[in-house]
């Protein structure tokens, strides 16, 4: 453990615990677009076997 003076401990706590959030927040922001990305691949693929489909029909 780092012995820090009170003052300098708080705010050394309060610039990680901000860090922290920043990562967090950024972490969820690309399971997100992950997410999007995946749900967008799917309808993506459906469409081209649609349209392949279609296309050999003929």
């Amino acid at each position: 453990m780092i012995n820090l003076p009170p003052l300098v401990a708080a705010l050394y706590k309060a610039w990680l615990r901000a860090r922290l959030e920043r990562y967090t927040r950024a972490l969820e922001a690309i399971a997100a677009q992950r997410e999007n990305d995946f749900h967008a691949e799917r309808v993506l693929h459906k469409e081209v076997v649609l349209l392949r489909s279609k296309l050999n029909s003929l």
